[in-house]
């Protein structure tokens, strides 16, 4: 689950702008860095606080109103790698321990917690059922159970 095509392209960007500025661009160096002078990466409290100023600066907001946290873009992407599976007619049962390891999770129970219901998940659930079994459900017809 690497970055989009875009996403990786926009990388090369900003390193190709690193390059001309004599900025560093070794693999060992990180892609964003704290302070000015030695190459600091940030830690996880610091780059969410900066996260935190950016969304508030450019006016990004949840449906609830409140601004993004860094750990919900984890749990889109655990979410956008789902359906991206599931549209795709992946297994997505085989693929759960990768979205585990790709999430440095130890076990797919800890990936549960970020693939609870959600809407289009349960559609695409219900679809790909659909296909597979739906000509075994047979519709009520509203005698049943009646002696």
């Amino acid at each position: 689950m690497p970055l989009a095509p875009d996403g990786a392209q926009e990388i090369e960007r900003y390193l190709a702008a690193r390059r001309a500025r004599r900025g560093p661009v070794a693999p060992a160096d990180p892609l964003v860095w704290c302070g000015a002078g030695r190459l600091r990466p940030y830690t996880g409290a610091g780059f969410a606080q900066g996260f935190r100023a950016l969304c508030e600066a450019a006016g990004i907001r949840t449906l609830a109103g409140k601004a993004p946290r860094v750990h919900d873009l984890r749990h889109s992407c655990a979410v956008q790698a789902l359906l991206r599976w599931y549209h795709a007619g992946a297994d997505v049962q085989a693929k759960l321990p990768l979205l585990a390891t790709y999430l440095g999770h130890i076990s797919i129970a800890s990936t549960a917690y970020y693939l609870h219901f959600l809407a289009p998940v349960a559609l695409a659930a219900s679809v790909r059922f659909a296909q597979r079994y739906g000509a075994l459900v047979v519709p009520l017809t509203g005698r049943e159970g009646v002696l």
